[in-house]
């Protein structure tokens, strides 16, 4: 399958491909399932998305976990849950055009929400331990793979994790918790029996090694790293603050602050819709995380580097100082706005009640704009480079105004191009061009929307010397 796209400039800060090729359904490890009550031997599946003719043989890699309350999609009653939601496509397909391997890891889920207090702490924290093991097979799946002949073309030494809402939670522990005494803390010990609710004995270590012959059984690709370079969470929250140690790895965090799902700061799970709110488990939310990497000097990476971005600006505003969090102001923002669906679903209204202004063009919105915050900072821990004030270089400052806009016109304003003429191509979000202008030298340009109807579309504006590709949505 391929998803048409953007071209654009910079290779792994903006994107250079204009198409994304899908091998759906990878096998990357296996293990037991729980949903059934019994253990059941089941396939870990993945998507793997890459740029379309890419010649590149050692790429970065990208693990993306998808979001859904740790229940499969459906039988959490949402309208998302699943690797093929439309914002984790789409996080992925825009990875992938910036010259990234990628892969939508499908992780097992399972857990009791109408349980009593010690059922629903345990099986929630059962299911991000499960999860995490999961996402660390997959993590050596490539690493083996590319070892015996890298058919994935990857760099195994430049792995990064993304974890989107419930994928968040797993992102954040896999970056932290690595020590027994810490799946034992008061919080997380059964108070009936008290007994740890994570059981390794029978559930296998971190890495999924060892456990109850009967629950782990599968080989898993033994012997492979599961090290990872840094950690992004949109959403979700790490099961306590005191996983994280000096030196574990960089964490950028970003959250709405009125996340009804996960705290903001520290505070309360709780299972949505009950009443009274029936609590989970006590958690701490991208705020609380991001500071604590900041003053552990785990991110200290992201201080000597001036990101000089509108979205760092914009971020700024409310990050209190902590350079690698973005918070998102807004009760209608709060919980997953880069998310949309098919309105059709019949849980739709269930996605509604914590997303009212649902809508692919403002989903698409908010993904170029956490992208817009996070991809510097990973090409600043992988690579070194500064951010994404450098990618227009000498070529000059992009700015399309009014966006989104329902006017006639588009108005292209370039900075310091010292006379360069350039040209102007817009393209449809299938990558088809629609309407091209050639030779232009005003710094102050206006091109003419000629009856293109209401959608996503992307500006692309080329010298000899390089190119930049905005994206303008029209209503």
């Amino acid at each position: 399958m391929t998803i048409a796209g953007q071209a654009s400039a910079q290779r792994y800060l903006t994107n250079v491909f204009t198409d994304v090729t899908v091998t759906s359904n990878v096998t990357y490890g296996q293990n037991f399932s729980v949903l059934t009550g019994s253990p059941v031997l089941q396939d870990l599946k993945m998507d793997f998305y890459e740029p379309t003719g890419d010649t590149e043989t050692q790429r970065p890699l990208v693990i993306f976990l998808h979001t859904g309350s740790f229940l499969p999609k459906g039988v959490n009653q949402l309208p998302t849950g699943s690797k093929t939601d439309s914002a984790a496509v789409e996080m992925c397909k825009q990875f992938a055009m910036k010259g990234y391997a990628v892969a939508a890891v499908a992780y097992r889920t399972g857990w009791n929400p109408q349980g009593d207090q010690d059922t629903r702490t345990g099986t929630i924290l059962n299911a991000v331990y499960r999860a995490m093991q999961d996402t660390k097979v997959a993590v050596r799946f490539f690493r083996k793979d590319a070892a015996n002949g890298n058919t994935y073309k990857i760099d195994s030494n430049k792995v990064v994790l993304c974890g989107q809402g419930s994928g968040g939670y797993v992102a954040l522990a896999y970056a932290t918790l690595d020590k027994v005494a810490e799946v034992q803390l008061d919080k997380f010990i059964n108070q009936t029996n008290n007994t740890p609710y994570v059981n390794m004995a029978v559930s296998g270590d971190f890495e999924a090694y060892g456990g109850n012959p009967a629950w782990n059984k599968a080989d898993n690709h033994v012997g492979y790293s599961s090290r990872i370079n840094m950690v992004c969470n949109f959403g979700g929250a790490m099961g306590d603050s005191s996983w994280m140690e000096a030196g574990d790895v960089p964490i950028v965090g970003i959250q709405g602050i009125k996340d009804p799902f996960a705290p903001y700061t520290t505070g309360g799970v709780y299972v949505p819709g009950t009443t009274p709110p029936l609590f989970v488990v006590e958690v701490s939310g991208a705020r609380d995380v991001a500071r604590r990497a900041d003053r552990l000097g785990n991110n200290d990476v992201f201080k000597s580097s001036a990101f000089n971005d509108p979205y760092t600006t914009a971020a700024n505003t409310l990050n209190e100082g902590i350079p690698a969090l973005f918070p998102i102001s807004g009760a209608a923002n709060a919980s997953g706005p880069w998310e949309w669906w098919d309105p059709s679903d019949q849980f739709s209204n269930n996605g509604l009640a914590s997303n009212p202004l649902m809508s692919k063009a403002r989903a698409l919105l908010f993904i170029d704009t956490v992208q817009g915050f996070f991809t510097p900072r990973m090409n600043r821990v992988l690579f070194g480079n500064v951010g994404m004030n450098n990618v227009l270089s000498a070529e000059g400052a992009v700015k399309i105004y009014p966006n989104p806009t329902n006017q006639d016109r588009i108005n292209i304003f370039v900075q310091d191009l010292a006379g360069k003429a350039y040209s102007v191509d817009v393209f449809d979000a299938m990558g088809r061009r629609m309407m091209r202008e050639e030779n232009i030298r005003l710094y102050d340009y206006s091109i003419n929307r000629n009856g293109l109807k209401a959608g996503v579309y992307f500006v692309k504006i080329s010298t000899d010397g390089g190119a930049r590709t905005e994206k303008v949505v029209l209503y």
